[in-house]
């Protein structure tokens, strides 16, 4: 049961980290693009970052939620 329970919550906590860790990422990679290229980005662009984006924050999101999670049940369990 533990086991079900881990996976259930650990999953649960990386989706909900995914959205804001996704939009800090895409915010970081936005500010430093237009600085580069001194001008505003192109719909084409936002789009590759947004992609770039959601793969990054889904890796560490639930990385992260894994690993707090096992953390979490092995102190208190």
């Amino acid at each position: 049961m533990q086991i079900i329970w881990y996976g259930i919550s650990s999953f649960a906590l990386g989706i909900l980290l995914f959205f804001p860790v996704r939009k800090l990422i895409l915010g970081l990679n936005v500010n430093r693009l237009q600085q580069k290229l001194h001008r505003e980005i192109s719909s084409e662009e936002l789009a590759n970052l947004k992609k770039k984006a959601s793969v990054i924050a889904a890796l560490i999101s639930m990385t992260f939620a894994f690993f707090y999670n096992k953390l979490v049940l092995m102190k208190f369990f």
